[in-house]
């Protein structure tokens, strides 16, 4: 692939991808290769690469085909399902050969059989996360799930999936995350060169692209950068704020836009779609479907998942103190109730710990950009910001 000649022509290829995931897809199938979706999330895209197939993760996302799900679901389902399956029924992934759906939810659960009804796969199947982490027999349970999701996809790819075959693709998926935390941590330091939206954008193209081809790509744009570092040059527009953000998924993604226009750094999050899908990676050794329930299992908490009392707020308030966050931004969609059950703790913890926070709910094809910007202004300028 011949080197591109600045950081902001790779961004430009990234925000293409993200802006029309069903190009992305039809480029892709120009080949023989087999694309298998999922949704988010937690879903061991390792397996699935190891299978001899490709991960597209449903994570670019079209507003207006929230209404195709209407006669479907409910309006007061997670409107990252309704916006999902809608797309899928206007044929924007008509050329997917499988669909992987983790049950981490009351709507992941009950989309299953609305998906299989209405846009039947060749292949389908529920991944079947345990909620109740803490149990003894839950890290047991999941290393058997994962040998069943593995035989699942032998029996669809005709081919066995080889401890080896596995152990290479954790190390390719594992070397493209720790790329990604260097431009996060470069991000972190200096949002004038990468800011809000290039950076999020980044970890979401990672879903939807060869891993080989988008290692790649950031490995050259990582370069660039810590050049541009080392050179003293990296100017532009300055951040005063820093931002620690909370909640499923950074949707819509005109929030990543508000952050940059206020002058606010995203420092770290538990986004599905954001630094927690990097932030850990899987153990190099060892079985390596054991391997991949150990990730699973220290992986940043969030809603889904049932942990000790106390783990979550705990674990955002460790990463606020590590970031040097001024504050937390919750970005909840409507009608999530995972997150609605936790969010009055984690704010009267953080709260009681003297962490400013605030809390905007977002629905994707529902709510007005503008009511997030005056929002997210009026909570920045509360910690001293604005520009």
């Amino acid at each position: 692939m011949p080197a591109r000649k600045n950081a902001k022509s790779i961004y430009e290829d990234f925000n293409k991808i993200v802006a029309n995931p069903v190009r992305q897809i039809k480029r892709l199938r120009t080949g023989a290769v087999r694309i298998i979706g999922w949704v988010p999330t937690d879903v061991p895209e390792e397996l699935i690469h190891a299978a001899g197939a490709l991960p597209i993760g449903i994570v670019a996302l079209d507003n207006p085909a929230v209404s195709r799900s209407a006669p479907h679901m409910q309006a007061w389902s997670c409107s990252l399902m309704r916006c999902a399956l809608g797309m899928a029924l206007g044929g924007s992934f008509d050329l997917l050969n499988g669909l992987i759906i983790p049950v981490i939810c009351d709507t992941t659960r009950m989309v299953t059989g609305i998906w299989k009804q209405t846009k039947p796969y060749v292949f389908m199947d529920n991944f079947l996360l345990p909620k109740q982490i803490d149990r003894p027999s839950a890290k047991d349970y999941l290393i058997g799930e994962m040998g069943r999701l593995k035989a699942r996809l032998e029996q669809f790819m005709d081919r066995t999936i080889t401890a080896s075959e596995l152990c290479e693709s954790i190390k390719l998926y594992n070397y493209n995350r720790s790329i990604m935390r260097k431009l996060f941590s470069l991000h972190t330091c200096h949002p004038e060169l990468l800011g809000n939206k290039d950076m999020y954008n980044i970890i979401k193209t990672s879903m939807l692209m060869p891993k080989e081809l988008h290692t790649n790509m950031i490995a050259e744009l990582l370069q660039m950068l810590e050049k541009k570092v080392d050179d003293n040059k990296s100017g532009g527009k300055k951040y005063n704020i820093r931002l620690l953000m909370s909640g499923k998924v950074w949707e819509p993604p005109e929030i990543m836009n508000i952050l940059d226009s206020l002058g606010a750094v995203s420092v770290g999050d538990d986004f599905c779609t954001g630094y927690r899908y990097i932030a850990n990676d899987v153990p190099e050794t060892g079985e390596p479907l054991r391997s991949l329930a150990e990730r699973q299992f220290s992986r940043l908490p969030i809603a889904a998942f049932a942990g000790k009392c106390g783990d979550r707020t705990n674990s955002i308030i460790r990463m606020v103190g590590e970031t040097h966050a001024d504050g937390v931004l919750f970005v909840h969609l409507r009608y999530c109730e995972p997150e609605n059950f936790d969010y009055p703790m984690l704010r009267d913890d953080l709260s009681a710990s003297g962490i400013p926070n605030f809390r905007i709910e977002t629905e994707i094809g529902g709510l007005p950009v503008e009511n997030y910007n005056e929002q997210i202004k009026t909570f920045i300028d509360s910690l001293g910001g604005g520009v």
